[in-house]
């Protein structure tokens, strides 16, 4: 395989990759030996909580590399990329009705703008996902031009052969001998090198290296083009805090959450080792987590405030202190007094398994979980949620479980495609349905 060559490759979550072979399938797909090896060797995030992204698996009279955790897609040295879908269904899936699911949630919880991608054609859908991403904020760019590239004025320092500005006398009087007809003067230009131009111009760099569309790369030319008199940023995180959210820069503030996510400021997960490839993952379960909180706070009427990850509660009180702190994902409250809980798991339930042995493929230690939430917030009395995504084998919430006669447990799906959560207990009243 050339430098120049990519190969790609798109499964789904729990998918195996295997060292060489003939597989082609979105659960299991061949890779290139080094591809593999690399993976093996770097496949852990080097984040505080050492998150695996592959783990070996046998297959066969072999050994595979199964993905597991996250989601998005990722380069390795030798020029793979493997764009990873989330698994929304127990059977095969079409890929462009997965990539639409991922695009559409990481547009909500990234906060990034795609409007346009609500009405995109089956065609924009079969491209890679990473393509998608750059085409969509190589357009955002595009419109922010138009609009106009803002400028601010700076403070220069300089030596001049004639005065300009301000004359800096101490240094003026420290001139060396023979340049007494140099000027030390500080003044202001007007120029367009500010913090938001040097982040746009090195994502805009970025892109066109990860880019193999050939209209991405020449639309990603023809912006470097305008940004040329601009520096790149050397110190993201410091551009990042100078981005100003003035009145004269609104046009600028949908291209924010863009830089971060490109120049892997917030969102992606940066993997171990030295390579610096193209990396968009994402932990599936805390995207699904985000999605679903957002898309509810949406439907709940002014009354109701939806919080996430809240930690008012612990499980024990030890020698004077709250000890094992109890953090569930969304609670629901009415002013001051708590409504419900609400706990996600990205989780392929079947409704079919109905019996003691295999309880649905429901988590005992998600249950204990669940009724230590409804025994510390909400006093061993009311209704809880343990939301699961919709799909073939969970269409229909499942018979109410009961905790004690007060205390009552709903498994409910979210419909990821309609953005609907059957939340019969909570007031049908107080929530609108189906807010896509």
């Amino acid at each position: 395989m050339t430098r120049n060559k990519v190969n790609n490759v798109t499964v789904r979550e729990y998918a195996l990759l295997t060292n060489g072979g003939n597989n082609h399938c979105i659960d299991c797909h061949s890779i290139p030996k080094s591809a593999f090896e690399w993976l093996l060797a770097n496949g852990v995030s080097n984040g505080d909580s050492q998150r695996e992204l592959v783990k070996a698996k046998r297959h066969g009279s072999s050994v595979a590399l199964q993905v597991i955790n996250f989601v998005g897609v990722l380069e390795t040295p030798c020029r793979t990329r493997i764009e990873i879908l989330p698994k929304t269904s127990t059977e095969k899936c079409d890929p462009e009705i997965a990539r639409k699911t991922l695009i559409k949630m990481l547009a909500r919880v990234e906060k990034l703008k795609l409007e346009e991608f609500q009405q995109s054609n089956l065609q924009l859908l079969k491209q890679p996902l990473y393509e998608l991403l750059i085409t969509h904020f190589l357009k955002a760019v595009s419109k922010l031009v138009k609009q106009g590239i803002r400028s601010e004025y700076q403070r220069v320092e300089r030596e001049s052969p004639y005065l300009k500005g301000q004359l800096q006398v101490a240094k003026q009087l420290r001139q060396r001998p023979g340049r007494q007809h140099y000027f030390h003067v500080s003044h202001d230009i007007y120029h367009a090198n500010r913090a938001e131009n040097r982040l746009l111009h090195s994502s805009l760099k970025q892109v066109l290296k990860w880019s193999k569309l050939s209209a991405n790369q020449r639309l990603a030319s023809e912006l470097l083009f305008v940004f040329n008199d601009i520096e790149l940023s050397v110190n993201h995180a410091n551009d990042f805090r100078r981005w100003r959210d003035d009145r004269c820069l609104a046009h600028y503030r949908p291209l924010k959450p863009w830089c971060e996510l490109i120049l892997s400021y917030q969102s992606p997960v940066a993997m171990a080792g030295s390579h610096c490839g193209l990396s968009f993952l994402f932990p599936m379960e805390q995207l699904f987590e985000k999605y679903v909180a957002k898309q509810l706070s949406r439907q709940l009427p002014p009354a109701l405030k939806l919080k996430e990850q809240v930690s008012s509660q612990c499980l024990t009180h030890h020698q004077g202190e709250d000890w094992f702190r109890l953090k569930p994902d969304i609670v629901i409250y009415d002013k001051e007094r708590v409504v419900t809980v609400m706990d996600t798991k990205w989780k392929l339930l079947d409704a079919s398994l109905n019996t003691t042995k295999h309880k649905y493929n429901l988590s005992q230690s998600d249950m204990y979980q669940l009724f230590a939430y409804g025994e510390k917030y909400l006093d061993g009395q009311g209704d809880l949620y343990l939301i699961y995504p919709k799909h073939q084998g969970f269409t229909e919430s499942l018979a109410c479980f009961e905790f004690t006669p007060g205390l009552r447990l709903h498994v409910v799906p979210y419909d990821l495609e309609t953005d609907y959560c059957p939340l019969e207990r909570l007031n049908s009243e107080q929530l609108t349905e189906g807010v896509a």
